[in-house]
């Protein structure tokens, strides 16, 4: 298993299984081929600008940070669904992808890469069908953003 460090912004193929948020646990879907991820973050700043003293030396420049935090990883998966023979369109695994792309809930994740950055939960923001030769294959690929139970009421 990889390190954060070694796992950022590289490409990783494992198994992948989803489910939404609110399905029992037997209702995860294990993709039939093992997806290529990456995983890519950064940090939230707020900057500000100030009135700067005029002087030469330019002791003073840039801006303030003020606020760090950390902003969501951005996750990109792709791969590709395969038919039993060349005419058979994979059309099970297709509406299955799509309804979960589709939803507007949180998709629940388990993979050995989002283990590593702790990643239980994904909002998918895109996602692409694109064009594959031959009936019997179909590409896909997918851009999601990572998230996190919150309590939004604070007693």
């Amino acid at each position: 298993m990889p390190t954060q460090a070694e796992a950022m912004n590289n490409l990783y193929q494992c198994p992948l299984r989803l489910k939404l948020k609110t399905e029992p646990d037997s209702a995860f879907w294990t993709l039939p081929f093992d997806p290529v991820m990456s995983i890519s973050g950064g940090n939230k700043i707020v900057r500000s600008s100030v009135l700067k003293q005029d002087n030469s030396n330019n002791e003073r420049r840039g801006s303030i940070k003020e606020v760090w935090s950390q902003d969501d990883y951005t996750i990109q998966i792709a791969g590709l669904f395969m038919g039993e023979d060349a005419d058979d369109i994979p059309m099970a695994d297709l509406e299955k992808l799509r309804s979960l792309c589709e939803t507007r809930e949180v998709v629940e994740v388990e993979c050995d890469l989002f283990e590593v950055f702790n990643i239980k939960y994904i909002a998918i923001e895109k996602f692409d069908f694109a064009h594959t030769a031959g009936r019997k294959n179909q590409q896909f690929s997918i851009t999601a953003y990572s998230d996190d139970d919150f309590s939004l009421l604070v007693k």
